[in-house]
């Protein structure tokens, strides 16, 4: 299972965090080039955009830091 985490860029304060039941570990090594294993990734624009494709659902990025973390169920 998958987490999307919105930290604020200044504060560093966790503001937003998304299980995103729908991306599967080939999604991610699709959109990242690798598999996370029960670590973390710093998401892009590009990034985020396509995992937005997948999971359907829409995300407000300006001014956050985004990290996609894999966590056990």
């Amino acid at each position: 299972m998958f987490e999307l985490d919105f930290f604020d860029k200044e504060t560093e304060e966790l503001l937003e965090e998304h299980v995103l039941t729908a991306l599967t570990s080939e999604d991610v090594y699709q959109i990242f080039g690798f598999y996370l294993e029960g670590d973390c990734a710093d998401v892009s624009p590009k990034q985020l955009e396509q995992i937005e494709q997948i999971t359907g659902k829409s995300f407000t990025s300006n001014g956050r830091d985004i990290y996609l973390c894999e966590v056990q169920d």
